[in-house]
């Protein structure tokens, strides 16, 4: 049975007195170690002389003295301390004999860490013409290897006998081996007569490496070392990979005399470095499949974050194109039509990667939803519900589209390869995604048309959804208006409100607010939020102002209209929780009191924000109490107020302040900093105009609801009024009054207030059509105030009896107060009615006789 290099090698350590104990395993995990990719240093002595004779450039790097040379003295020049005396390896080579493997210490001249090489020897016979000679190799070792017992003891001589030596004559015909050690021919298997004279090409088989074997001829021919691994044969056929390490001889006047090479069966290690790369080919494999994998599902992830982010169709629509080029595509197209029936829009969104296409880009998009027939490729998909891919488009693809302008713009965005897919919702195929690549060289596959499939599922659901949502919102949007009152004109007050639907991902919620003049003459004031976000809550709503509306017209303070509100509905569970502000305007204010005051209390709903003319801004934080329908034994509070002329009330719900992820505190305080920059504003409507703009790019994406009560600052010269046709006319014209007549005495002002309550309300219960006051201060400081009706009769002054309390009687005692208390009085004619004037004031007291 023939025996592997291994087992061969072991036989010679034998020979040579040493136990062999490493089995073959231990052998050739370590034979691939003991050679490196650094070439050997080969020397050829003269045995005779004692002298180097040769040195190859490696050789030269570790002595380049002047050759010949004796080899002790080139030893030491070399830097090798040990191994110089009679019984060392250099003087066993140099007197001829064989040195199998010794290892020796070479401490480099220049400082470098000493380095540890291997010494083989072998004398050269005659025949190969070199008379007396001897070939000496040294081979960089791992340092490593020294500090294993099992290599230090008997491993030596193992590792030496298993490297090939082999010496070729390149002045022979073919350069023929002239020179084998044993080893080779035991790894080879073949005999010494049967490779000597001969070219060692028939180590050569079918798949031996060209490239490997046109790098060794090369080498050759430009007579340079060179070291390679090839696959090589043996002869009974085995394959084994070889590191061959070749190294030219040149004699003493530079003459090219042989070549060595040096030989070791690395394929355990070559197996080995195949077998790891195959693993690392799979594991690449495996990784850019997992990556493929991971960044698809990236993309779904981020392209269900970009859908639902709008509920509006045509923005969603936009973001999905937008995320997908240049992700998938170079260019793509959405297309949307209108749901049966509904006389919509046809959407079309076409998104390119290259800007320098825009005019294309916009030329698609803009003749697209006029050019879809049922016959086209989006038009089967659209019918059909099947997807359609096609990894290269040719021009028989695009003779369906009919427009030789379109398919020109087509062109120019780019045809390479493209997939068509149905964006299906949960009825049907609700439109059809694009993908197309072009310009960038891609081609789509199955892989990327079941991601485009995946996408275009998620993208069909999310659009169905937002279609949903729209009808439902649109509806809540008109219940909840419908709700929402129109505001009172109240004399003395700039009122405006504004509601807004929220913006991206909100339904329409429960946000109100109401204004309503109650009959004692004050005006309430109200806001609130319903907690949840559908027609429930507008419904809800509505039925929280209706039940508000009836608690605070029964005259009731602002903490018992809460306290009552909260009884009832917790009492019928008309809603979960709500929030609510709710103030009284006192507009009857007592003598010498300048604005208006205010009783207020909160269900846990923000500060109201009073901005004052100076463009100071307060918060009311107190008479603060639990939200409507929250568990609570107490009884809520009521705080008071000062509004002065100028000053305005501002209500607002929190979709205005709220922003995510910032806390609710520095909301308020941008709204404050918002409403003290708007002091000038021209009036309600201004005031509210501007906090929208100021906070709007910051809210959040709730519905928003803002209440703004402005207390006005009038002087002389205005116009007039209009009085109300119920019993507040009185209570309207005293407050006109107070406003107008503000530099006339405050005895004076009581009499004109009397006077004025006495003629309006004369005026209301007797008269037709429009009731007008106005009321002006004179040059001399006296004040005239003028009632005009539709009635033409004047009043008269009837001498009858005094009640109880000694004044007149009830008919005619107004008559009676302007004859005795003012300076003057008189009717005139005014169109088709009359005009009932006084004077009060002035230099002689403004009392008449």
């Amino acid at each position: 049975m023939r025996r592997g290099p291994i087992e061969a090698l072991a036989a010679q350590a034998d020979g040579l007195g040493i136990e062999a104990v490493a089995s073959g395993a231990e052998g050739r995990r370590r034979l691939p170690r003991v050679l490196s990719d650094i070439p050997f240093a080969v020397l050829v002595l003269d045995t005779d002389a004692g002298t180097v004779t040769y040195s190859n450039p490696l050789a030269r790097e570790l002595c380049d003295s002047v050759l010949p040379f004796p080899v002790s003295e080139w030893a030491r020049d070399a830097g090798f301390s040990a191994g110089l005396d009679d019984d060392g390896p250099f003087a066993q080579a140099a007197a001829g004999s064989a040195v199998r493997g010794a290892s020796v210490v070479q401490r480099p001249r220049d400082g470098a860490p000493p380095r540890v090489l291997w010494l083989t020897a072998a004398p050269l016979p005659e025949v190969i013409g070199l008379a007396a000679a001897s070939l000496v190799i040294l081979l960089a070792v791992d340092p490593g290897l020294l500090t294993d017992e099992l290599f230090e003891v008997r491993g030596r001589a193992l590792v030496a006998a298993g490297l090939s030596f082999t010496i070729t004559d390149p002045h022979r015909e073919d350069n023929p081996l002239v020179w084998v050690n044993p080893a080779f021919l035991a790894t080879t298997g073949y005999t010494e007569d049967e490779v000597i004279g001969v070219n060692c090409r028939f180590l050569q088989g079918p798949d031996t490496d060209p490239a490997a074997i046109v790098a060794m001829r090369e080498a050759i021919d430009a007579q340079q070392p060179t070291q390679v691994v090839l696959l090589n044969y043996r002869k009974d056929g085995t394959a084994f990979w070889n590191e061959v390490s070749l190294s030219p001889v040149f004699d003493g006047a530079e003459r090219l005399t042989h070549y060595v090479g040096v030989q070791a069966d690395v394929t355990a290690r070559v197996e080995a470095e195949l077998l790891r790369e195959e693993r690392v080919r799979e594991e690449q494999d495996a990784r850019r499949r997992s990556e493929l994998v991971q960044s698809h599902l990236t993309l779904l992830s981020d392209a269900t974050e970009t859908l639902v982010a709008s509920l509006e169709v045509p923005e969603a629509l936009r973001r999905l194109a937008d995320l997908l080029v240049p992700r998938v595509a170079d260019w793509c197209i959405v297309d949307l039509p209108p749901e049966a029936g509904d006389d919509g829009a046809h959407e079309v969104v076409v998104t390119c990667a290259d800007p320098a296409l825009e005019e294309s880009r916009a030329a698609v998009e803009a003749m697209l939803p006029g050019s879809i027939g049922p016959r086209s490729r989006l038009g089967e998909v659209f019918t059909t519900g099947r997807s359609s891919l096609l990894r290269s488009i040719s021009p028989d693809d695009m003779r369906e589209v009919g427009s030789p302008e379109l398919l020109e713009h087509y062109s120019r965005l780019g045809l390479g390869s493209s997939i068509v897919v149905p964006l299906t919702g949960r009825h049907g195929v609700l439109g059809t995604l694009t993908l197309v690549v072009g310009g960038s060289g891609r081609h789509y596959d199955d892989d990327d048309l079941s991601l485009a499939s995946d996408l275009a599922r998620r993208a069909g659901l999310i659009v169905d959804n937002a279609r949903l949502y729209a009808r439902e919102h649109h509806v809540a949007e008109a219940l909840q208006r419908s709700m929402l009152p129109a505001l009172p004109d109240i004399d003395g007050l700039d009122i405006a409100a504004r509601y807004l639907p929220g913006g991206v991902g909100a339904q329409v919620g429960g946000d109100w607010y109401d204004v309503l003049a109650l009959p004692d003459g004050a005006v309430g004031v109200a806001i609130g939020d319903v907690m949840g976000h559908d027609m429930a809550a507008a419904a809800a709503m509505g039925q929280l102002r209706s039940v508000l509306r009836s608690y605070a017209w029964q005259g009731q303070s602002a903490g018992q209209v809460l306290d009552s509100l909260d009884r009832l509905v917790q009492g019928l569970d008309m809603a979960q929780l709500a929030t609510a502000v709710f103030a009284r305007l006192l507009l009857e204010e007592e003598s010498g009191t300048t604005g208006v005051r205010v009783e207020y209390a909160n269900a846990g709903h923000l500060p109201g924000l009073v901005l004052e003319p100076d463009g100071t801004v307060r918060r009311w934080n107190e008479a603060w109490s639990v939200l409507i329908g929250a568990p609570d034994e107490g009884t809520r509070t009521t705080a008071t107020d000062l509004l002065v002329p100028g000053s305005a009330l501002v209500l607002v719900t929190d979709g205005l302040v709220e922003v995510r992820g910032q806390d609710l505190d520095e909301g308020l305080d941008r709204l404050d900093a918002a409403l003290a920059s708007l002091v000038d504003a021209p009036s309600a409507d201004a005031l509210i105009d501007g906090l929208l703009e100021a906070m709007r790019a910051q809210t959040a994406d709730d519905d928003i609801a803002v209440l703004v009560v402005r207390v006005l600052a009038c002087g002389p010269g205005e116009e007039g009024t209009a009085l109300p046709h119920d019993p507040t006319a009185a209570s309207v014209a005293r407050r006109f009054l107070r406003r107008t007549l503000d530099g006339l005495g405050d005895e004076h002002l009581q009499v004109a207030l009397l006077l004025v309550s006495e003629v309006a309300s004369n005026a209301v219960a007797h008269g037709a059509g429009e009731v007008r006051l106005h009321a002006r201060l004179l040059p001399d400081g006296a004040a005239r105030v003028e009632v005009s009706d539709t009635a033409s009769e004047a009043p008269v002054l009837r001498s009858q009896g005094v009640d109880d309390e000694g004044f007149p009687a009830e008919r005619g005692r107004g008559v009676y107060l302007l004859e005795h208390l003012s300076r003057a009085w008189g009717t005139e004619p005014a169109g088709r009615g009359k005009t009932v004037w006084f004077e009060v004031g002035g230099p002689e007291g403004g009392l008449a006789g």
